[in-house]
């Protein structure tokens, strides 16, 4: 179900992030530098991220997983996300493949008569639902996906 459709600018923000070689899993990675953050005394925020710098479908597709932080964190790679404009999507649960959703949003572009930026293709975010209801040894709600909330953001010229 899409929540809500439009073009804003994201804010310039400091993220803790990890380029993901072929075959390497974005939630496995995700999971991983969380916990290295947390190890390290950060505290990550929400949401986790996925940068595409290419079409997600292409078999070598650049991507990297991006945890937002408040402040550099010894051994972690961290960088300065820039402001972007961007078209954005957001959409609760999982009763749809994402694809159709960005669809969605490559046709909202069109109408509007943006195109989309050259650099990065898009960025996945995944908030967190208020409330949790994990199953015994679940480290993932997903006995509730439902309550997930995801954004796709693309950025736009025009």
């Amino acid at each position: 179900m899409i929540d809500k459709i439009g073009v804003k600018t994201t804010i310039r923000e400091m993220v803790a992030y990890r380029a993901l070689k072929s075959g390497e899993s974005e939630v496995v990675e995700l999971a991983r530098l969380n916990k290295e953050l947390y190890e390290k005394g950060a505290r990550p925020r929400d949401p986790t991220m996925v940068l595409f710098y290419d079409p997600k479908e292409e078999p070598e597709c650049r991507r990297e997983v991006l945890i937002p932080v408040d402040r550099e964190v010894e051994g972690v790679a961290t960088k300065m996300m820039p402001e972007l404009k961007v078209a954005f999507l957001v959409f609760i649960g999982t009763s749809r493949p994402v694809e159709s959703y960005y669809e969605e949003l490559y046709r909202y572009i069109e109408e509007r008569g943006l195109r989309p930026a050259s650099g990065m293709c898009s960025i996945e975010a995944v908030y967190q639902p208020a409330e949790y209801g994990l199953s015994y040894g679940s480290l993932i709600d997903e006995d509730a996906p439902e309550h997930w909330s995801t954004e796709i953001m693309i950025p736009v010229e025009g």
